[in-house]
């Protein structure tokens, strides 16, 4: 992302946002959402009694977990640090750790989680549309840039991937 397109994209949001109730204070509503959902899916599973809530708990940990330590690992400057301008809503300067998105590879593994729970319908599609709000938020917020959403839809992916299909042998426990 260049100075100008990061210039651009925070000057529209925040004028979007400003014409809203609630204002920056929206950009949180689909991450709190999202978590909520999660809270819901796994409360349901347990209730139930249902064999798939360890894998509905594993694997997004996995990607959390995965994000988190390639964030330390590459320690890549956030868009706002790099162009000395604040991005919309709360931030902490200097913080570095951007890419991957920890926000978008939590959002894509809880998206992905519905989709192996509930596949092939409205809820899952649903929940896939938040995460892909929350991704393109992080980037018009300023938080992210394009590979730090990117490459956190990927990770979330593969690592659903495996911990959905490739691991789901009989001979395995979980």
């Amino acid at each position: 992302m260049t100075r100008k397109t990061y210039t651009r994209l925070t000057s529209l949001t925040r004028s979007v946002l400003s014409r809203l109730p609630g204002g920056e204070r929206l950009l949180r509503a689909p991450t709190v959402l999202c978590a909520a959902a999660y809270l819901m899916l796994s409360a349901r599973l347990l209730l139930r009694r249902d064999p798939r809530l360890l894998r509905v708990l594993l694997v997004p940990a996995s990607c959390f977990a995965a994000a988190t330590l390639l964030r330390r690992m590459i320690n890549r400057a956030r868009p706002y640090d790099r162009f000395s301008l604040p991005p919309v809503g709360r931030f902490t300067p200097g913080k570095g750790r951007s890419l991957p998105s920890r926000h978008t590879a939590s959002a894509a593994a809880i998206a992905l989680a519905f989709c192996y729970v509930y596949p092939h319908t409205a809820l899952s599609s649903a929940m896939v549309l938040l995460a892909l709000l929350i991704a393109a938020l992080r980037v018009l917020s300023g938080h992210h840039d394009e590979w730090d959403v990117l490459s956190a839809l990927a990770l979330s992916w593969a690592l659903s991937f495996l911990g959905y299909s490739v691991f789901s042998s009989p001979i395995l426990p979980i």
